[in-house]
């Protein structure tokens, strides 16, 4: 048991260490043609704390917004049942979570090559290993607050039911280090934007200046 545990510990390293080298080689190539580099990342930690204070305010005003509404608590209808469904949604949120990072960046750059999923501080991530325009690097790393966070919220405001508002604020909590990323990414002006493979954010490159 020891030895499996112990196998599968140095599998993940050998592949974080893997990400980090293709991330080093992706930066010296883009570093090589001229551009300038500048590290807009944060630690998993910070980024968790700050991604939290970012978020809430957001997952606050949908709660605050539902109960000053006609409301109803159950969606389906049946206190036991509704609590498995919520329970069951609550843990799919993760996983589905990195998918929706994963299936809009493949959709934005017609190809799932260069994506890795992982864990960092007890955090799973997904981390495209592409340097992207920042649209679709956006897009991408705020599918999961729109689709998950943001879409749940409308749905539960419109019904007038809990359980999916309370989803969404849940998932727009989760996306606390996305929100952080968007808000670098929208106020920065580089070319391109390079995810980190295991921190919270990415590298930005500014081109030549005497680029066309």
């Amino acid at each position: 048991m020891k030895r499996g545990k112990g196998a599968r510990a140095a599998a993940r390293a050998e592949k974080e260490s893997a990400r980090l080298r293709a991330f080093g080689a992706q930066c010296a190539a883009l570093e090589g043609a001229g551009y300038a580099v500048r590290d807009k990342t944060l630690s998993v930690g910070r980024a968790g704390v700050l991604g939290f204070l970012a978020s809430l305010p957001f997952a606050a005003a949908a709660v605050a917004v539902f109960f000053l509404r006609e409301h109803r608590f159950l969606l389906i209808g049946v206190f036991w049942a509704d609590g498995l469904l919520f329970s069951a949604a609550l843990f799919l949120s993760v996983p589905l979570h990195e998918g929706l990072h994963a299936l809009v960046w493949a959709a934005v750059k017609g190809s799932f090559c260069g994506l890795s999923f992982g864990v960092a501080g007890g955090c799973p991530y997904c981390a495209c290993g592409v340097p992207l325009r920042r649209g679709k690097y956006l897009a991408g790393v705020l599918a999961p607050f729109v689709l998950l966070g943001a879409a749940l919220c409308a749905w539960g405001l419109i019904a007038g039911v809990f359980i999916p508002l309370a989803l969404g604020a849940f998932n727009i909590v989760c996306a606390g280090g996305d929100i952080l990323i968007a808000a670098k990414a929208v106020f920065c002006r580089a070319k391109l934007l390079l995810d980190h493979p295991s921190r919270c954010g990415f590298f930005a490159f500014y081109p030549p200046k005497n680029a066309a």
